[in-house]
């Protein structure tokens, strides 16, 4: 079922607000918050570097050399390991969060653009947007198989619950909903069956999702917008004006702040719920 979720003007449409921006690296492109809210990590796709950020001062921590052209970026639960997906290559590595240095690198056969890690059990979930599907692997130790048939899909979030994930189609203009809890029963190419498929404003790339599972946030790139989805009411209710390319999305444990990257701007912005 699709449902359309135009979404609403108002005064952040209209660009009343300001929000505090945080310099970053050349072209930031993803965005991932740690589980205690203490640390955001950003994947600069032109210099190759993450730029790791302490939240309670919005400060600069750690920047690091990661990759080359780096897009996704998940944190494990603990908080100790970075994913970080080489778009240029077919791998995704992984990074010590303290030092900044790679303990592993793994291929997938495939570019990746999207990571999330969906808990209970812990998997380490892979969009790669050329082949529409969406890879699903033990944080790398074992690769269990495909969800196959999702349209170029760019953007992965998991709900804090484990029980859900989201898909963002860039060129479909599409957020597909699926159940988290099937992950791990995924065995070699699989059809993804979404629970809903949600009609979203022009170019969605980032996705995330609050920590009750209740609002969904899209980055529309590079159209210098945020859209806010209620997920019961399947309705935007909200549309944030985020100047500078915003492709990345992350909100904080708690709810209360968002994260955004401005791929133009070479900026994190943050932006209060």
């Amino acid at each position: 079922m699709s449902l359309s979720t135009t979404p609403t003007a108002g005064p952040d449409r209209a660009g009343s607000q300001t929000f505090e921006t945080i310099p970053v690296g050349e072209g930031p492109h993803s965005v991932a918050a740690s589980s205690d809210g203490r640390r955001v990590y950003v994947t600069n796709f032109l210099d190759g570097t993450v730029t790791a950020v302490d939240t309670p001062a919005n400060t600069v921590a750690l920047t690091f050399p990661a990759a080359v052209g780096p897009y996704g970026v998940a944190v494990d639960p603990a908080g100790e390991r970075l994913y970080v997906a080489e778009h240029s290559s077919t791998f995704v590595k992984v990074f010590d969060t303290a030092t900044g240095r790679e303990a592993i690198s793994t291929g997938t056969g495939a570019r990746p653009y999207g990571l999330a890690i969906s808990v209970h059990p812990e998997q380490l979930l892979i969009a790669n947007a050329i082949e529409n599907q969406v890879m699903v692997s033990d944080l790398l130790t074992k690769s269990h198989g495909t969800l196959t048939g999702i349209d170029f899909p760019v953007g992965l979030a998991a709900s804090a619950d484990g029980n859900r994930f989201y898909a963002s189609s860039y060129f479909a203009n599409t957020v597909s909903v699926h159940d988290a809890t099937e992950v791990i029963a995924v065995e070699g190419p699989t059809p993804a069956e979404p629970l809903q498929v949600i009609t979203v404003d022009r170019g969605p790339y980032g996705v995330a999702v609050d920590p009750h599972n209740e609002r969904l946030y899209v980055a529309h790139f590079p159209f210098d917008a945020v859209s806010v989805i209620d997920l019961a009411g399947r309705a935007a209710v909200r549309t944030i004006a985020v100047p500078g390319g915003p492709r990345g999305i992350a909100v904080s444990p708690d709810g209360a702040r968002l994260y955004v990257t401005n791929f133009f701007a070479r900026t994190l912005t943050v932006v209060p719920l």
